[in-house]
Parts: structure tokens; C-alpha cells; sequence
């Protein structure tokens, strides 16, 4: 267990390290986008009651979606990890993006279940697992690692089976969170709308091929391939199409916001050497994700108590940013008692078809910072989120002018 945790520790660092680097060497005018299209060649994926192989839907999900891109969106450059029907090793497919420094990386899947009855579509980050629905599905994406030659070896003793290989998840909070989250929360909304599936929401989960991205990264599954009704619409062409349109809508709104991002971004004048000079944030203070939170007006340090998510958050109208700590999300309003607030008072507002949740409002940033570390114990995946005035604001951007 102690040799594990040192190579999962030592991977970790490495990673880390890398993904600096990557960005840091990042200089192009150009967006670009990986598709990934999920398993292929030797490796089949999921394989349907039909006989339909989740690689040829990922495949041609993908290269419609890319197609759409391309039309509408010529200034971005898109990159296929496989545009065929051969396969691609996970460390590869990363490597694919890390090495064109890409801005956004989506890979695409087809979802499987022993239950035929699952059903529905989901968007995933990266994170140690919002559920056990959540690892199994990490755990069978990852195993497609054991395929690849000397595997230990690549992964560092990564061991795609054992429960206890995923704790380096929640030792590396993901990189670029708040983008991946916004991306996974438009794509998810959108599909859902085009393709009628049923909505799973937007997850997190311990994604070997996300883990080694240096860039806003999610991973999308169009649909049980197991569940019969379903298996008839993914391999269709017409199920197809609509679940390509509805990932290109998803990323197109992210798509338009970060241009709005971009232009809000660049500065009326020169910086005084002041402002050049400030150092930026830890990047670990930056890393959660991008969702607002209806504050609670309770202090940082606000105790444990029964969860209130039916009240939205409140507005604040002053000109000062305030911190919230969002603990989770999902497609549909929870009850006051919902085991899975742990018996915290929580707040909701509701975005894009998603309601978040939150504990504790300050203007006072390491307040909320402790309040994170606390609640960090019940909710791995919890993070801080910034408003202005009533409305979200990138938490960077607020930190910064401070």
C-alpha cells in the first residue's frame, strides 16, 4: 500500500509539473480543440445486445461533431485523436493534446450497464468520483489500459481495477476546473435537449485520459449502449446526428463565451508596472470549479445543519466580489434532507437546467478558503465560486484586482 501511494504521489507531481509546463510554453492565436473519439481497433468498447460496438458510434458521433465545428467555426482548429478504426493508447490520446497545446479536449463515449434499465446521457470531469456509479465508470473507461504493453510502467502502478489506485484523484484536484465545468454544463444541457435521452447530469469521476490532459477537459456518454431502446438510437443515424448537434450547441455557447472572455479580458490600456509585477494566485486557491452558488448568509465557519437548497441564493449589490463554496450539482431540485448534503445548510441556483449547491457567503476570501477545507472532507470536489453584484464572475478575475 505505502509503495502505491509513493508512485501514485510521485505521478502526481509529475503531471502536475507537466501540465505547467505545457501552458507555460502556450503562445497562438489559434482555438483548438481535440476530439476523442473513445476505444477503437483491437479494443471494440461496449458491445450492444444487437451486436453494435460503442467504438463505431464514438467514432462517428465525433466526426459529425467536428464536422459541425468546422462549418461554423473556421478559425478553430480541430485535431482527431483517430479518424479510423484503430487504436489509440489513453497516455497517447492525452499526449495527441498536450503536444498541440490545445485549449478544450472532449472525449466521447457510449455508456454500459449489467442494468438494462440504465438509461440516459452523462458529461463527466475530472474529480475523485461524485458516486459509485461514478468510479464504475471511470473503472471500465480506465481498463483499457490493461490492453497496452508494459501498462504498469506507463501508468506509474496505476492498477485501473483497485478501488485504492484512485486515490490520487483526490490528492490532484483537476486543473482548469471552472472551464471543464462550464463546458461539461453546456454540453450536457444541450444534448439532452437535442437527443430526448434522459438526463444524468454533469459528474466527476477519476478519468485516466482526462487526468493527463493539460487543458479544460471533460468526457461525455452519449447513451447506454446496454439498454435495448437505447442501443436502437445511438446506432442509428438519425441518434447520431442529434447527439453530434446537441454536443456542438454545448460547445458552441461555451465556444462564444470564451471569446466574450477574451475581449473582456484585454485591457483598455498599459498595466503600471504594478499590476504586471502582482504574482498570480497558488494555482491550488484558483483550482474549483466554475459553478455560482446561492449564498447562505452563514459565516465561513457556519456549522453543520440540515440542508435548505429551496431558497435561491441571495444577491448581493455590493461592489465587493463574494466567495461561496459550491459542494454539488444536479439536474433536478433536491429535498431539504438529502443524504447527500451530509447535513449541511445549502443553498441552490439554478443555471443551464442545473441546480448548485452551496454553503457559506463572505467578501473575506480566506474565510471562505478555511470554510472549503472543512467542507473539503465530506465534499472532496468542493470549490469556490465568486459573484459580483448578483451574478458569477471568474474567480481569478475578482482575486486578482483585489
Amino acid at each position: 500500500m505505502t509503495r502505491i501511494l509513493h508512485a501514485l504521489l510521485t505521478l502526481t507531481l509529475l503531471l502536475t509539473i507537466g501540465s505547467a509546463a505545457v501552458y507555460a510554453q502556450k503562445s497562438k492565436a489559434k482555438y483548438t480543440l481535440v476530439i476523442d473519439a473513445g476505444h477503437g481497433g483491437k479494443d471494440p468498447g461496449a458491445i450492444g445486445k444487437k451486436g453494435n460496438r460503442e467504438k463505431t458510434i464514438n467514432l462517428n458521433v465525433a466526426k459529425a461533431f467536428g464536422k459541425l465545428v468546422a462549418e461554423k467555426y473556421p478559425e478553430v482548429k480541430i485535431i482527431y485523436t483517430r479518424s479510423k478504426d484503430v487504436f489509440i493508447p489513453l497516455k497517447q490520446r492525452a499526449n495527441i493534446a498536450n503536444k498541440a497545446k490545445a485549449d478544450l479536449f472532449i472525449s466521447i463515449h457510449t455508456n454500459a450497464s449489467k442494468s438494462r434499465s440504465a438509461r440516459g446521457c452523462e458529461t463527466f470531469t475530472l474529480g475523485s468520483g461524485s458516486s459509485a456509479e461514478a468510479l464504475a465508470a471511470a473503472k471500465y473507461e480506465n481498463e483499457v489500459i490493461l490492453q497496452e504493453e508494459n501498462f504498469e510502467t506507463t501508468y506509474e502502478g496505476f492498477d485501473p481495477r483497485s478501488t485504492e489506485s484512485y486515490i490520487i484523484f483526490e490528492l490532484l484536484r483537476g486543473h482548469d476546473m471552472e472551464k471543464s465545468v462550464s463546458c461539461a454544463e453546456h454540453i450536457q444541457n444541450r444534448m439532452v435537449k437535442r437527443s430526448k435521452l434522459s438526463n444524468r447530469g454533469v459528474s466527476s469521476a477519476g478519468f485516466l485520459v482526462l487526468h493527463q490532459t493539460a487543458m479544460p477537459s471533460i468526457l461525455v456518454e452519449l447513451g447506454f449502449i446496454s439498454n435495448p431502446t437505447e442501443e436502437k438510437f445511438l446506432s442509428s443515424s438519425n441518434g447520431q446526428s442529434q447527439l453530434a448537434k446537441g454536443i456542438f450547441e454545448g460547445f458552441s455557447n461555451y465556444y462564444e463565451e470564451y471569446k466574450k472572455t477574451k475581449i473582456d479580458a484585454t485591457p483598455s490600456s498599459e498595466p503600471t508596472p504594478r499590476q504586471e509585477e502582482k504574482p498570480r494566485q497558488p494555482e491550488a486557491q484558483q483550482q474549483p470549479e466554475p459553478q455560482q452558488a446561492t449564498a447562505t448568509p452563514e459565516a465561513a465557519q457556519a456549522s453543520a445543519a440540515p440542508a435548505t437548497p429551496q431558497t435561491p441564493a441571495s444577491t448581493d449589490n455590493s461592489d465587493a466580489p463574494v466567495f461561496k463554496v459550491q459542494i454539488l450539482t444536479s439536474g433536478k431540485k433536491l429535498s431539504s434532507n438529502d443524504k447527500r448534503f451530509k447535513g449541511e445548510k445549502a443553498n441552490y441556483y439554478h443555471e443551464k437546467g442545473v441546480y448548485k449547491y452551496t454553503c457559506g457567503e463572505s467578501t473575506n476570501y480566506d474565510e471562505i478558503e478555511s470554510l472549503r477545507r472543512r467542507l473539503s472532507k465530506k465534499f472532496k470536489d468542493a470549490f469556490i465560486v465568486a459573484f459580483k453584484n448578483g451574478k458569477r464572475v471568474n474567480i481569478n478575475t475578482v482575486r486578482e484586482k483585489k
